[in-house]
């Protein structure tokens, strides 16, 4: 920008012999200056010269008009009101005679074809010689909304016209007019793709894929300024600001502030819009424009975007730093000098919100048994690093807790509360109904004695401004249990009597499709007759006990007569009471994961008129079943 205050051009050359080569000379000397003023005054000059001709025929004085040495514009004194325009010509008059007041000078200037002031002068006079002029004009600041109005609406670019005309004797001539354009480009600076991330404390909110900034169709009373941002939301939860404010300021006079509606909300792993729709109160503006002034046809735009936090009947404000920005722009409108503009950063600091939401510390998950079944538990211990009195004041955390068996949903609870400065501590206990853990059993039966223990939480830190979810930790763990492993494939000597009669070989033990009352056991083996006599396998007992509770206690009928010196397959199907699983579970937690089982198997056979009662040993055992997937993590 060129010195804020003179502009000047310097006029020199021949003198001319007439009016008109006089006229069309000095308008070519002020030409590379805006000298709106001086062209119509130069005008003015040569037309008094005319004054001049009647002594020209007496020789009194010679045949050179007056010529125009230089022209500087500045602006005056400037008030709320109007804006003075002042104007200083130097004329050297050869003659030795002066020329006295005969002709009057009126001027228009106007901005984008609106008015901005008017003037005129009457009864210039020249001394022989070097004559000094001094010329003032006012733009009234109430047209300035309406020059704006255009400016905005034109791409932000101002034509300046000086339509001047002059008057000797009652004779008025019109002459050229002076245009000079200027642009400025205020929102540049909006337009980015910075892919910044959004910080509080040490957790990513968001990151910025591009901001901009728009004007909309401005009037003489208000502009439309829209200003939006595309952010990513990285977490696993969707990211909700209640209210977001704004505030734009030229020169720290605000000329729009305001906020939005209604919540913004960023859905979970997803890309949204924070959008602004300003309006600026151009009523505000000739306030600006005698700052613009003032400071040396200075101004900084200042966009402000914050979240609005509502604490105690008060606005508190975090200030969203990705959509602020501050621009400055110079511009040079008597002196028709380009105008400039650069971003000089963001009226916020840093990157981040300024703000430490609270952080979870530890997750404990624990099951115990009560009187009245199964109860799972988790304690949350959350530090809130805010202070009673601080900018968030007290912060609300929503919580929501999940644990799932192959996808059978146990528990499924939430919790609200308000967090306390320093640590806080969150326990919630919720039973699991019978049923519950039944439907998780059959699941693991028919995944084949496997279980997937997922256990996840989401929470919801609820700043005033903004909800933040606040990570917890899932927990992902598979346990299995082998409850039939124990029936062995080899064989089995079967004595009645003291006299080995049969052969047991070949046995397994596999689960059938289990319902919500029983768990069926499909065995089928092997049993060789090594008598001539006919023997009947007509019952298979069985009685199944993990941790003192029975689960199964019971006879099948199988009724399979072998032939002697012959063998034939055995089927039977055992079950068990899947009513007493829960039971069962309990004892299991209670035992720190850990069930002794004891699984007994007998056969009752019917030979040669007798029925006999025979314990099956290669069916029978005992074992030791544990899991280590729901103790405290």
């Amino acid at each position: 920008m060129t010195g804020h205050g003179t502009r000047t051009a310097n006029c020199g050359g021949d003198h001319q012999s007439s009016e008109e080569t006089a006229g069309g000379d000095a308008m070519s000397l002020v030409g590379g200056t805006l000298g709106k003023i001086g062209a119509v005054l130069l005008a003015g000059f040569v037309v008094s010269a005319a004054g001049v001709g009647a002594a020209v025929s007496t020789g009194v004085v010679s045949l050179q008009p007056p010529a125009v040495e230089s022209v500087e514009n500045d602006w005056g004194e400037v008030t709320n009101d109007r804006t003075e325009i002042q104007t200083q010509i130097v004329v050297d008059n050869p003659n030795k005679v002066g020329v006295p007041g005969a002709a009057s000078v009126t001027y228009d200037v106007t901005m984008n074809d609106v008015t901005m002031a008017e003037g005129s002068s009457g009864g210039l006079s020249l001394s022989p010689g070097r004559n000094e002029i001094s010329l003032r004009t006012d733009i009234d600041n109430d047209e300035i909304p309406a020059w704006w109005a255009t400016h905005i609406n034109n791409g932000e670019e101002t034509t300046l016209s000086v339509e001047p005309s002059a008057k000797v004797a009652f004779v008025s001539q019109g002459l050229p007019s002076y245009d000079r354009t200027f642009e400025t480009d205020m929102l540049s600076a909006f337009d980015s793709e910075s892919g910044q991330s959004v910080q509080a404390g040490n957790q990513t909110l968001l990151t910025v894929e591009r901001t901009e900034a728009s004007w909309g169709t401005a009037t003489e009373s208000e502009t439309p300024l829209r200003f939006a941002g595309t952010v990513r939301n990285p977490n696993t939860a969707p990211l909700t600001f209640a209210k977001i404010g704004y505030e734009v300021s030229m020169n720290d006079v605000t000329v729009a502030e305001g906020t939005t509606n209604g919540s913004v909300e960023i859905p979970a792993n997803a890309t949204g819009t924070i959008e602004i729709n300003s309006t600026l109160d151009n009523r505000k503006l000739d306030e600006w424009w005698v700052s613009h002034l003032n400071r040396g046809e200075q101004t900084d735009l200042n966009v402000s975007v914050f979240a609005v936090v509502e604490r105690d009947g008060q606005n508190r404000r975090i200030p969203l730093s990705f959509l602020s920005k501050r621009v400055a722009f110079e511009t040079d409108i008597l002196g028709g000098g380009q105008a400039t503009t650069r971003a000089v950063g963001s009226p916020g600091k840093g990157k981040g919100l300024g703000v430490t939401p609270p952080r979870v510390v530890s997750i404990d998950r624990d099951w115990t048994a009560t009187d009245s079944g199964t109860e799972f538990s988790t304690t949350v211990v959350v530090d809130n690093p805010n202070s009673a009195d601080s900018r968030l004041g007290n912060v609300s955390l929503d919580g929501t807790y999940r644990v799932a068996l192959n996808g059978v949903a146990l528990i499924q609870d939430s919790q609200q509360t308000t967090l306390t400065p320093g640590r806080n501590e969150l326990t919630v206990s919720r039973g699991v109904s019978d049923a519950a853990i039944q439907r998780w059993w059959m699941s693991h039966v028919r995944n084949g004695e496997r279980t997937k223990l997922v256990t996840e939480g989401r929470a919801l830190a609820d700043l005033g401004f903004a909800e933040v979810p606040m990570p917890l930790p899932e927990q992902h763990e598979t346990f299995k249990t082998d409850m039939l492993s124990g029936v062995r494939k080899g064989s089995e000597e079967i004595s009645l009597r003291g006299k080995r009669v049969a052969k047991l070989h070949g046995v397994r033990a596999e689960w059938g499709d289990p319902t919500m009352r029983r768990t069926p056991i499909a065995i089928d083996g092997k049993m060789t007759n090594k008598r001539k006599q006919d023997l009947t396998v007509k019952k298979l007992g069985y009685r199944i006990e993990a941790n003192d509770v029975v689960l199964a206690d019971d006879e099948t009928t199988v009724g399979t007569t072998i032939p002697g010196k012959s063998t034939r397959k055995i089927d039977a199907t055992a079950a068990l009471d899947n009513q007493r699983i829960d039971d069962w579970w309990t004892s299991h937690l209670t035992n720190g994961e850990e069930s002794d089982l004891s699984v007994s198997y007998y056969a009752v056979i019917e030979y040669r008129g007798s029925q006999f009662t025979v314990e099956l040993d290669s069916m029978s055992y005992d074992k030791t079943i544990e899991t280590s997937a729901f103790g405290s993590t």
